[in-house]
């Protein structure tokens, strides 16, 4: 027996479905928004971690049309507004800009209250951070071999800031310290701008800070220049070598990344991430110039970024020897 094949059943995917498949999803991405945001910069304004907070503030406002601010909460080496976030709803109103300092933290830190693997979820890698070695003018040196060379004769020892104990910076000069065979006493301050300005006030020595909040200052010759912290020198800065002409295979670059609180939707922790993402590949020429690397480096590969990160400055601790309670 014959008869009329049955109407052919649409497909899952097809136009017409989609449509409704993403209108239906609509309300619940709503949901997911919340009416305003908060990102938590865990160190002092005018650092590395503030501009880059106020630059992942701005496109996500932008973007999502709701208002983002910026809540700086310097303390224990980023550590205080970490924890903050860790315990903050997940909800998605809360976000923390989390920084290189918090994967030495975890070896740094003898007891901390959050667990920086497992009380966040990574959205993204705002930026790479470089290092810039600098000294007061009046010191007089020109170069990393000068440098090395002055710092060894100094009997008491030269000073250098940082921002804070177990920061990447002061981590890095440590290393730097401990290879080149010189004494130094280390002041840390609650960030990057403090030390900065110490060091441009010459009442230390050097600094080895973040690169964005030390240009302006280098540029306009209040503090010298010396090297770089990244395996090779930086087209925007062509007449500073790096550490690494001269010591192959040194690099401490640091880096800022998004994470929200544990708990939060997926589909909120992927979109953020789109969106700054998003931001730092139509205003690289921005970053740059302010002494920031792009990094494509979302959500997918964040959390394993984060693990290799950990493991790695757990080597430069041990080897500084630092501690903190």
């Amino acid at each position: 027996m014959t008869g009329k094949p049955p109407p052919a059943r649409p497909h899952p995917l097809a136009p017409g479905r989609r449509a409704v498949v993403a209108a239906l999803a609509l309300p619940a991405l709503a949901r997911a928004q919340p009416a305003a945001m908060r990102i938590v910069s865990p160190y002092t304004p005018g650092g590395a971690s503030d501009m880059l907070s106020r630059f992942a503030a701005q496109a996500i406002a932008e973007a999502l049309g709701i208002p983002v601010v910026v809540e700086n909460r310097p303390g224990a080496g980023g550590n205080l507004g970490a924890e903050h976030v860790a315990r903050a709803p997940a909800d998605g109103s809360v976000w923390l800009t989390l920084a290189a300092a918090h994967a030495a933290n975890v070896t740094l830190y003898r007891r901390l209250p959050f667990d920086v693997l497992r009380d966040f979820t990574p959205a993204c890698v705002i930026g790479l951070v470089p290092n810039l070695l600098a000294v007061h003018p009046s010191v007089p040196v020109r170069d990393f071999p000068g440098f090395l060379a002055w710092a060894r004769a100094q009997p008491q020892g030269i000073s250098y800031g940082s921002a804070g104990v177990g920061t990447l910076p002061h981590l890095a000069m440590e290393l730097i310290r401990h290879r080149g065979g010189f004494a130094a006493v280390h002041l840390p301050f609650r960030g990057s701008a403090p030390a900065i300005t110490e060091l441009v006030a010459g009442r230390i020595h050097a600094t080895f800070e973040n690169l964005p909040p030390s240009a302006p200052h280098a540029r306009a010759g209040a503090i010298r220049p010396i090297a770089v912290s990244t395996s090779a020198r930086l087209p925007e800065w062509p007449e500073v070598p790096a550490v690494a002409e001269y010591w192959p295979g040194f690099e401490a670059v640091a880096w800022q990344g998004l994470v929200a609180p544990r708990g939060v939707p997926m589909a909120l922790i992927e979109r953020i991430a789109g969106i700054v993402l998003a931001a730092t590949r139509a205003q690289a020429a921005r970053l740059r110039a302010m002494g920031v690397e792009p990094a494509e480096i979302g959500p997918d590969r964040f959390p394993a970024f984060l693990r290799a990160e950990v493991e790695k400055w757990a080597e430069a601790v041990r080897l500084s020897g630092a501690s903190a309670e």
